[in-house]
C-alpha cells in the first residue's frame, strides 16, 4: 500500500471511515475531544493533525491506524462504491471490511519481503487456459488433489487455503468475506459474524476467486446481484468443501434404511458445513425434489438432532482471530530473528496470543 501524500488524502481517508461508521461529524467531534469545525478542516486536509489525534480517530473510527495514511490498492477504489451520508448498511460494511483487508495486506506484504513468509507457486493443474471459461467443478477436484485430499473432510480452512498461497484471518466486523490478489501470492479477510458454515463456505468462496486471479472481490451485496461468475464461484465452493462423490457415497446408505435427514446431518457435521448447504446440495444432485429441499429447510436442526445422528455436534471453524499455521509460523520466526516486538506480534497474530505468552528469544538488541 502507498502512503498518502499530504493531508488532503489523510481527510479524504477519514471522512471516508467516518461515514462507514456511521458518524456524523458532530459525533466524531465529541469522541476524539475536537470542535466540529476542526474535524471540518481535517477532512478538508486544511489542518494538520497530531500522532495523538490520529491514534484516537482510528480508534473513533474503528480501523487501523495506517489505513488512514495510507493509499487504498486501485483495484478496491474501482469497484467500491464511494461512500454518502445516505449510504446504506451494505456499503458501510464494504468499506470497513475493506479496510481490515488492507490491512491484512499490509501484514502479509512485510512477511513475505523479509523472507518469513514464502508462498508456494500455484500448481500447474490449477491454471486454466486463457479466454476459456473454468468448469469449476473440476478446478475443485483439482484444488483438493493439490492439497492432498481428494475425499473426505477439510480440516481447518485457513491452513488449507495457505496451500494456495491464500492467507486468511477472520475479523469481528459485518459482512461476507473480501479477497486481493498481491505479487504472486492472496489475502483474504471473513467476517467471524455467520455461523461457522457460512464461515467456511465464505473462505471456499474467496479461495475459487483467488485461483481464478481475480485481482478484487468483495461478498458485500452478492446476494441482492448475483452474477454468473458468482454462481460458477459457488458450484466450485460446494464440490470444494463436499465433493459430489462423497455425497453419493453417504446417499447409499438410504437404501439401507437409513433416513434422508440423518444422511444429510451426518454429512453437515463431518464436513462442518451448514444445514442450508448440504440441503441445497442433496437438491442439486436430484437426491431430492424442490418439495423436500423446502421441508427439510424448515426443519433447522437442534443441537440434539446432531448427537443423534452423528454423535457430535459439528466442529465450529473459523474464529474471529484466525490466521494460517504458515502465517502464526512466519510472524513468531520474526519474532525469534528480532524483527518484531511484542506488541507487533500481539497485532500480526490479531490477538490470538498474549505478550505474556510469546516464547523466549535470544537476541542481542531489543527492537525499541
Amino acid at each position: 500500500m502507498e502512503t498518502a501524500q499530504n493531508w488532503g488524502e489523510v481527510g479524504e481517508r477519514i471522512a471516508e471511515a467516518r461515514l462507514a461508521a456511521g458518524l456524523s461529524q458532530g459525533d466524531l467531534a465529541s469522541r476524539v475531544e475536537l470542535d466540529r469545525t476542526a474535524v471540518v478542516r481535517i477532512e478538508a486536509g486544511e489542518r494538520r493533525i497530531t500522532a495523538l489525534e490520529l491514534s484516537r480517530l482510528a480508534d473513533a473510527l474503528g480501523v487501523p491506524l495506517a489505513h488512514l495514511l495510507s493509499r487504498p490498492r486501485e483495484a478496491l477504489v474501482s469497484r467500491r462504491t464511494a461512500l454518502e451520508e445516505t449510504s446504506d448498511g451494505t456499503a458501510r460494511s464494504r468499506y470497513r471490511l475493506d479496510a481490515r483487508l488492507e490491512e491484512h495486506a499490509r501484514f502479509a506484504a512485510w512477511l513475505v519481503s523479509h523472507g518469513h513468509l514464502r508462498p508456494p507457486v500455484l500448481d500447474d493443474a490449477l491454471l486454466r487456459t486463457p479466454g476459456m471459461s473454468p468448469d469449476p467443478v473440476k478446478l475443485a477436484q483439482a484444488a483438493r488433489g493439490v492439497a492432498g485430499l481428494v475425499s473426505g473432510p477439510l480440516g481447518a480452512l485457513a491452513d488449507v487455503l495457505e496451500c494456495f498461497g491464500l492467507y486468511l484471518t477472520v475479523v469481528d466486523d459485518a459482512g461476507e468475506g473480501a479477497s486481493l490478489l498481491q505479487d504472486g501470492y492472496g489475502v483474504a479477510v471473513i467476517s467471524g459474524e455467520p455461523q461457522p458454515g457460512r464461515r467456511r463456505w465464505t473462505a471456499a468462496h474467496e479461495l475459487g476467486h483467488h485461483l481464478l486471479q481475480d485481482e478484487y472481490h468483495s461478498d458485500a451485496g452478492v446476494a441482492a446481484a448475483r452474477d454468473e461468475r458468482e454462481q460458477l464461484i459457488d458450484r466450485f465452493a460446494e464440490e470444494f468443501l463436499l465433493p459430489g462423490d462423497d455425497m453419493r457415497s453417504a446417499w447409499a446408505e438410504t437404501d439401507g434404511g437409513r433416513s434422508p435427514r440423518a444422511v444429510l446431518l451426518d454429512l453437515a457435521a463431518r464436513y462442518r458445513v451448514s444445514w442450508s448447504a448440504v440441503v441445497n446440495r442433496a437438491r442439486r444432485l436430484d437426491f431430492i425434489d424442490v418439495t423436500d429441499a423446502r421441508r427439510y429447510k424448515a426443519d433447522i436442526p437442534q443441537r440434539g438432532d446432531f448427537l443423534a445422528a452423528h454423535g457430535s455436534q459439528p466442529v465450529p471453524d473459523l474464529e474471529i482471530g484466525t490466521t494460517g499455521r504458515q502465517w502464526r509460523k512466519a510472524t513468531l520466526q520474526a519474532w525469534f530473528a528480532g524483527a518484531v516486538t511484542a506488541p507487533r506480534v500481539v497485532e500480526l497474530l490479531y490477538g490470538a496470543i498474549s505478550e505474556d505468552e510469546l516464547p523466549s528469544r535470544d537476541v542481542e538488541d531489543e527492537l525499541p
